[in-house]
């Protein structure tokens, strides 16, 4: 008589089968856990060394974000005095460019010249303004070729430390060409000619605002050491 086939149901020890689901469950999530953590601190080091690295003019604003920022009833502070910022009209009409009016046509480029303190701004071959700025004393001024990568009619920049402390809302007319180096007006001193900046390039306010209606996102910055007499741009370890 052939045998019956037969079935045996395999015993679930449900009790023992949860503690050990339960203890595996933790384990992953301790593991999971420890891995995301040495994960995130190991990235946030990494983000803050390189922050360090990364060239910067203003110690307080090179990480964060340089963006539009007004504030007209701040004070300023500059070289431990208090300075009073322009009121700045954010809807004001920028947009008719007052340099080169009469030229039409012409690829435009700004040169700087760091060891006379001059900018030059050329339309093609037409020379549409020729002033004073003063560049890097507390922080060079990068040399190299660059663009404007950011326009903004104010922003706040911050910086520095103990006597040479700076806190300035209100900067007008900024053109950033290089991380947080940029091209702006300065209400805070009148000694244009001569080094007076953390990296940047200051401007006489009415020059920075022509050059800012004139001047374009994309606009070649070039920032020389030396523009010798045959109008060569020198520049020594250039960024």
């Amino acid at each position: 008589m052939p045998k019956k086939s037969s079935h045996r149901k395999i015993p679930v020890k449900t009790s023992s089968k949860n503690k050990g689901g339960l203890f595996a469950f933790l384990k992953k999530l301790f593991l999971f856990s420890f891995i995301a953590t040495v994960f995130f601190v190991g990235t946030d080091q990494i983000i803050k060394m390189q922050s360090k690295q990364t060239p910067c003019a203003n110690s307080k604003t090179c990480v964060s974000d340089l963006s539009l920022k007004i504030d007209n009833d701040a004070l300023g502070m500059f070289a431990g005095k208090k300075v009073t910022p322009p009121k700045i009209d954010a809807n004001a009409d920028l947009n008719t460019p007052v340099l080169g009016a009469e030229t039409k046509e012409g690829d435009k480029h700004v040169y700087i010249d760091l060891s006379k303190q001059i900018l030059f701004a050329y339309q093609g071959q037409n020379l549409i303004l020729k002033t004073f700025v003063s560049t890097g004393k507390w922080g060079r001024t990068p040399a190299g070729n660059f663009h404007i990568w950011e326009k903004l009619i104010a922003t706040r920049m911050a910086g520095g430390s103990g006597a040479d402390a700076y806190d300035l809302p209100n900067v007008p007319y900024v053109m950033y060409f290089f991380h947080d180096f940029g091209l702006h007006g300065a209400y805070w001193h009148d000694n244009f000619g001569h080094t007076m900046s953390h990296g940047c390039v200051n401007m006489r306010q009415i020059d920075a605002k022509a050059l800012f209606a004139w001047a374009e996102v994309g606009t070649p910055v070039s920032v020389c050491d030396q523009i010798t007499g045959n109008n060569q741009c020198i520049q020594n370890n250039a960024q």
